[in-house]
Order: structure tokens, then sequence, then C-alpha cells
């Protein structure tokens, strides 16, 4: 699996075990637009997409030269977050597939060849983030509404694609860079513009 990407609520774990995956198993680490990235003082409504845009092309780049990249965050996270989150003023979310659907059909933006959703209890994602001082994850609370919307979807996804998203029980890091390791590849193919189109069709059916 040339690309694989991490997902899970804020505090599970992705960027830990991305750079265990980075410093023992030969993967590059792509991390989130937010530390990638330089917010502009005027911010275009599409900026943020374009950055994820950008996160896929690298690990593309990575892939087409050899390597390994593991995606610290999903590209097309607006896809379900702007649906999850209709209520706090984003972009609609038929802005959002209009974005997406484009940058697919134009080859600028591919899905990654595996998804890891990593999950962990609430009163472990709580202790978690009180014990990482280095983080002020200032939208924790908010982001914990996420779980079971998020989880929902992947499960969509993996509905139309067989074993293409892993669920990962994220306990110590090590441990789930071991399990990832062992996780087998998909089992079916689509095209990317297929699963856009699906997954955007499931996000609308819900909205």
């Amino acid at each position: 699996m040339s690309i694989i990407c991490l997902e899970g609520a804020s505090a599970v774990g992705k960027t830990t075990v991305s750079k265990i995956l980075e410093s023992e198993y030969g993967f590059v680490r792509i991390a989130e637009v937010n530390e990638l990235f330089e917010r502009p003082r005027y911010e275009s409504s599409t900026w943020y997409f374009e950055r994820q845009v950008n996160r896929s092309q690298l690990a593309r780049e990575i892939s087409a030269n050899g390597g390994k990249a593991v995606l610290d965050g999903d590209p097309f996270q607006p896809v379900w977050y702007n649906w999850i989150y209709a209520k706090e003023g984003l972009q609609p979310i038929i802005e959002v597939f209009d974005f997406y659907k484009s940058s697919v059909l134009s080859g600028d933006i591919e899905f990654p060849k595996k998804y890891i959703l990593l999950n962990a209890s609430i009163s472990d994602l709580k202790t978690r983030k009180e014990s990482d001082k280095t983080r002020s994850r200032r939208n924790f609370n908010k982001h914990l509404k996420l779980i079971e919307p998020q989880r929902a979807y992947f499960e969509g996804m993996n509905s139309i694609i067989e074993n293409y998203v892993d669920f990962v029980e994220s306990d110590k890091p090590h441990n789930v860079v071991v399990k990832i390791s062992n996780l087998s590849n998909p089992t079916q193919e689509i095209t990317n513009s297929q699963l856009i189109d699906a997954m955007c069709q499931f996000v609308a059916n819900r909205t």
C-alpha cells in the first residue's frame, strides 16, 4: 500500500502513529493542512480545499518515486466534515461536492490506497487530551461529536469497496503500527470518480 490515510477523532493518535510509520517503517508523513501550510490573511472560500488537493499530490509524488506516504488526516475531509457540522456556517455541502468532483475528474486529487480509522473510547480520548500539553485542541469537545457520523461515513465507504477501510483500536502507538503493517489490500477497485460520486450521494442522502 503506497498511500495510506489515518483518520479518527482528535487525540486518537493519528499524528503519533504516522510519525512512527515515518521513523521506523519508511513512510513519508503528509501533515494536516494547518501544520503544513500557513493560512493567508485573506482566505478564499476554496483555499482549504485546494491545500487538501496539494496534500494528495504530495503523496502521489512520493508513491510515483517508489516511496510510501501516510496522510495524517483525510484529504477528502470536507466531504464528511462539512456534512457533520453543516450548521456551523461552513461552505454549503453542494459546493464541497462540486469542488471535489471537479478535482477528481481533472485528476488533481485521488483517494488513498487504504484508509485506517483509529478508534478509542471517549474517556480515553479525554485522558490523552489532558496528558498532551503540547497541543491545545481547542475544538476537542466539538470534535467528539463527529465520532459516530464519521464512522458511519467510512462504513459506507467499506460497503462500496470491501476491505478499503480498516477500523483499528488505538491502544499503544507501537501496537497500532504493527496492526497497520499487517493489514491486507482492498479486495476490489473502482475509479476515483465512481467513489467520489458514491460518497457524495451517501452524504446527500443524510443531509
